[in-house]
């Protein structure tokens, strides 16, 4: 068994373990498709339930940021573009973006705080009819430290890879680019399952036509593996425009491949 199944197996047995009533949305427990005597993979179609009493309570608290960005997108009317950012605040606040991503034809559809659940609740509209030659995303708020929010790395890898599907169903030729979870201060008691959620979608991608893992978080890192706090905003959270920086140098060029 390699190391991609063993961890899915894992988070399956992991999901497996509580039990958990079906929601009426279409939710089957999946297929298994032998590749070879090595590789299996898992389908899973419909939704992903989430055990969470709060989560449609909350899933709307950024309408007023949506709402702002359909303002954006129906004044753009060039939707053919090269690169499309989304994802949460790391996303929204990448001042300079357009100066550090040119000559790319760049759109930011990113907001704050946004999960993987919400990205999934607001899809449409985040894509807003765009035509990008590709995708990067960053959102690492479903595991912020919430107890009463938070999924765990099972359900958060469920989740990226329904919205890896959806992208890969709604734009087949175009790439997508995952950027690492990154570490922090303000964060430093979920390194652990950081760590794990990094090291299973860069598994998923290994075997992915369309994703592709960027390691931006080792860039934050000093030789000792600590956050180096010179490259953060004084919230111990964002990363400051040095930060920013090292993230285009290793992601600027991939997609430059991909785009021209």
């Amino acid at each position: 068994m390699n190391r991609t199944i063993a961890l899915i197996s894992a988070i399956l047995l992991a999901a497996c373990a509580a039990p958990r009533q079906k929601p009426s949305c279409g939710y089957t427990e999946g297929t298994v498709e032998t590749i070879d005597d090595t590789t299996a993979v898992y389908h899973i179609e419909g939704c992903i339930p989430v055990t969470r009493d709060a989560d449609m309570k909350w899933i709307t608290r950024f309408e007023d940021q949506i709402r702002q960005l359909d303002e954006k997108a129906a004044a753009d009317q060039d939707k053919d573009i090269d690169v499309m950012f989304f994802g949460s605040s790391s996303i929204r606040l990448w001042k300079g973006l357009d100066e550090m991503m040119a000559p790319l034809k760049v759109v930011n559809r990113g907001y704050g705080g946004a999960t993987v659940r919400d990205i999934h609740y607001n899809y449409s509209r985040v894509m807003a009819d765009y035509r990008p030659k590709a995708f990067v995303i960053f959102c690492d708020n479903d595991i912020c430290g919430w107890k009463e929010g938070d999924l765990s790395v099972g359900e958060v890898f469920d989740h990226y890879r329904m919205l890896f599907q959806r992208l890969e169903k709604d734009y087949p030729e175009t790439p997508v680019f995952f950027l690492s979870w990154k570490y922090s201060e303000l964060r430093a008691g979920l390194r652990d399952k950081q760590k794990l959620v990094n090291d299973i979608i860069r598994d998923f991608a290994e075997t992915s036509r369309q994703v592709t893992f960027v390691d931006v978080n080792s860039l934050l890192l000093d030789e000792d593996g600590n956050v180096n706090p010179d490259l953060f905003e004084s919230d111990n959270l964002h990363i400051n425009r040095n930060g920013y920086l090292l993230w285009t140098s290793v992601l600027k060029p991939l997609l430059l491949e991909v785009c021209r």
